[in-house]
């Protein structure tokens, strides 16, 4: 429970803030937020790549965000960029960033090389947080995040756009009609565009470049692993396997999940694509989704050979919104997403663990 003061401090930020309030006598009286009136929460960038446009889009749809400022090392690509999405401040500062009153939350999509110590500047400062995936490394960096958010009181989510989509209820309440579970192969793999460069022999290429804590399985094999997570918890035994290009670059693997009864395969790449969908098999069936990045069917195969449709409705060209809502509505409620860090928690602790048994390691971490 906050101390009288400390409610005293949040209704006069409300008013300095120009938002409308009103009060009621009586038992169950109070103060509240004018009837009709939207708050906006404003959104601090820290990053200017392909996803930071995508959750940018995202965000027109959902009009309790809305992007105010951006932090860029270089002033004026951060002033280009301010200029495309009307942006109201730049900073090239992080401290002065994280201070600042121009906005209430912040995405980050950043090397993960940078997530850890920009998300902590961030949270100290009384900014909520919207991280993007991979999250950080370690799950001993999981847990200093969420617990920094929860001693500023404000939120830490991490921005895996998979586990917000309704995917994996519609698998979840499904799972029932194929029996007993026994095997689930969950995989994304694809040949990155920029592949072709590092084939060629180009140097510094961002996203094949360990020196900045990128590996597949940061970017791809994050998918599968955080959803089996998200569907049956933690695992009674990880035990993984990788491949490495010549640079030292995780291109690709493969986790085992054990859990009781059964067995999960997490499967990754970044350098080649198997167009295999991911199954959950049953002893009575299975249960198959086409594309683990970019759903569009789900559909259930009895023993019998009869194939029943799930009803999933496709997401695409563009699911961010869902992640963004449930930001919006933590912060608008004052709650935890107590589930959803949790389940952050596990997968970075597996995906560690993975890490340290194929040798993926970023300075001994």
């Amino acid at each position: 429970m906050r101390a009288a003061g400390s409610i005293d401090k949040s209704i006069e930020d409300i008013c300095k803030a120009g938002i409308p309030l009103v009060t009621s006598r009586g038992p169950g009286g109070g103060i509240s937020i004018m009837e009709g009136y939207s708050m906006a929460i404003r959104v601090g960038i820290i990053g200017r790549n392909f996803v930071v446009d995508w959750m940018l889009a995202a965000m027109e749809q959902v009009p309790e965000l809305r992007p105010a400022a951006i932090y860029s090392r270089n002033e004026e690509t951060g002033r280009e960029f301010a200029k495309k999405y009307h942006l109201d401040a730049v900073f090239t500062d992080l401290e002065a960033f994280a201070a600042s009153d121009a906005f209430d939350a912040a995405y980050i999509a950043s090397p993960n090389l940078c997530h850890f110590d920009q998300a902590m500047c961030l949270l100290r400062h009384g900014k909520h947080v919207l991280l993007e995936k991979p999250g950080v490394l370690t799950r001993k960096q999981t847990e200093t995040l969420v617990e920094t958010a929860n001693a500023n009181h404000v939120v830490y989510l991490e921005a895996m756009r998979l586990v917000f989509d309704d995917a994996l209820p519609i698998i979840r309440d499904a799972l029932p009609e194929i029996g007993t579970l026994r095997r689930v192969t969950a995989e994304f793999t694809q040949y990155s565009s920029r592949y072709d460069r590092v084939r060629a022999g180009e140097p510094h290429i961002n996203a094949f470049d360990p020196a900045l804590c990128n590996a597949a399985i940061l970017d791809m094999g994050c998918y599968p692993i955080h959803a089996l997570i998200s569907l049956f918890g933690e695992p009674a035994h990880v035990s993984a396997v990788a491949y490495h290009l010549e640079s030292g670059f995780e291109a690709g693997g493969i986790a085992l999940l054990r859990y009781d009864g059964f067995v999960c395969e997490a499967i990754w790449s970044k350098v080649c694509k198997q167009a295999a969908p991911t199954t959950f098999m049953g002893e009575d069936g299975s249960i198959l989704l086409d594309d683990i990045n970019h759903i569009r069917r789900i559909w259930l195969v009895r023993r019998s050979g009869e194939t029943v449709e799930l009803p999933y409705r496709e997401k695409l060209p563009n699911n961010m919104m869902y992640e963004l809502r449930e930001f919006a509505g933590y912060i608008a409620s004052g709650t935890q997403p107590e589930k959803r860090n949790r389940d952050s928690i596990l997968t970075a602790a597996v995906i560690e663990e993975a890490r340290r048994q194929t040798g993926t390691l970023f300075g001994g971490i």
